[in-house]
């Protein structure tokens, strides 16, 4: 692979770099001047940053089927770069990055994404090590800021400071996983109620309000263990008015109500808990509707 792309190099006049789809670095060319700071990270640690990979899936690097331009990121020390997906047998394992200059910089004198490389991009597919392309976390620390990918099995490591932890994640989606971690981390350092380091599985209704399915909180919950949890929660948790409500008796109740803790895995003690589900189940309430306001009402919608 290192002479493929020492000659791509020559050809181009660009320095190029092969990363696998973990994130880590497979091979760059010798040739250096336009290596920027992000790049530099990425060699020296061998492995490109999460928040670099999140700039570079943010326009669209991991979905491609043909060449991306990602722009600079004065921010990351990104400049300027082309990505080709990299697939080996219909499987994508990695990019093929050239490099840019600074931001503003005519660079090249031509446009990259319109330089056919088809030819060559099979040979470097294939010469990408399988690795571990197993589901990774993003741990990230705000105060200093660090980002750490760590696969799933691994110890995380001790950060100072509000730390934020994502969700396990393929590592083609390592970008999301860093904006899941870096949410976590924020909020641990905006709401009191929450710990110095957090997951974003532990933020509650805060994952909710962040894109979460409500589905993924309520799974596992049968029709009528769904309808009992409402009903506690509408009532203020009232046992007493829950049971009056459903025609139960307050065992039964209690029983029904074990379960639906047992099944979740969250403590219905727990007002964060509480305020979680109660959420999730209006959330899922409020996808079932078919009329949404400033739209044309359905003809038969009764008025």
């Amino acid at each position: 692979m290192q002479e493929l792309l020492d000659e791509l190099s020559r050809e181009l006049g660009r320095g190029v770099s092969v990363d696998d789809v973990a994130g880590r670095v497979v091979a760059h060319s010798a040739q250096t001047d336009e290596v920027d700071p992000a790049r530099v990270r990425a060699i020296l640690t061998r492995r490109v940053p999460a928040d670099v990979a999140a700039w570079q899936e943010l326009h669209g690097v991991t979905t491609a089927t043909g060449p991306v331009r990602v722009p600079a990121n004065p921010e990351l020390g990104f400049h300027e770069r082309v990505g080709y997906p990299l697939r080996h047998q219909g499987v994508l394992v990695g990019y093929l990055w050239v490099l840019g200059g600074p931001a503003g910089a005519d660079v090249t004198g031509v446009d990259l994404t319109e330089v056919d490389l088809s030819g060559r991009l099979p040979a470097l597919a294939a010469q990408v090590p399988a690795g571990e392309r197993g589901p990774v976390r993003v741990v990230v620390a705000l105060e200093p800021r660090a980002v750490r990918t760590v696969p799933v099995g691994e110890p995380l490591p001790e950060l100072p400071g509000h730390v934020g932890v994502s969700d396990p994640h393929p590592p083609d989606r390592a970008g999301e996983a860093y904006r899941q971690a870096l949410a976590a981390a924020e909020l641990a350092r905006l709401d009191p109620a929450l710990p110095d380091r957090v997951g974003f599985a532990d933020l509650g209704a805060y994952r909710l309000l962040l894109g979460a399915a409500p589905e993924e909180v309520l799974a596992g919950l049968s029709e009528v263990q769904l309808r009992t949890l409402e009903t506690y929660l509408d009532a203020g948790c009232d046992a007493r008015a829950t049971a009056e409500r459903l025609h139960l008796h307050r065992t039964s109740l209690y029983y029904r109500l074990g379960r639906i803790a047992e099944l979740t895995g969250r403590d219905l003690a727990d007002g964060r808990v509480r305020l979680e589900l109660h959420l999730a189940l209006k959330m899922a309430r409020l996808a079932r509707r078919t009329w949404v306001p400033n739209t044309p009402r359905p003809t038969d919608a009764p008025r």
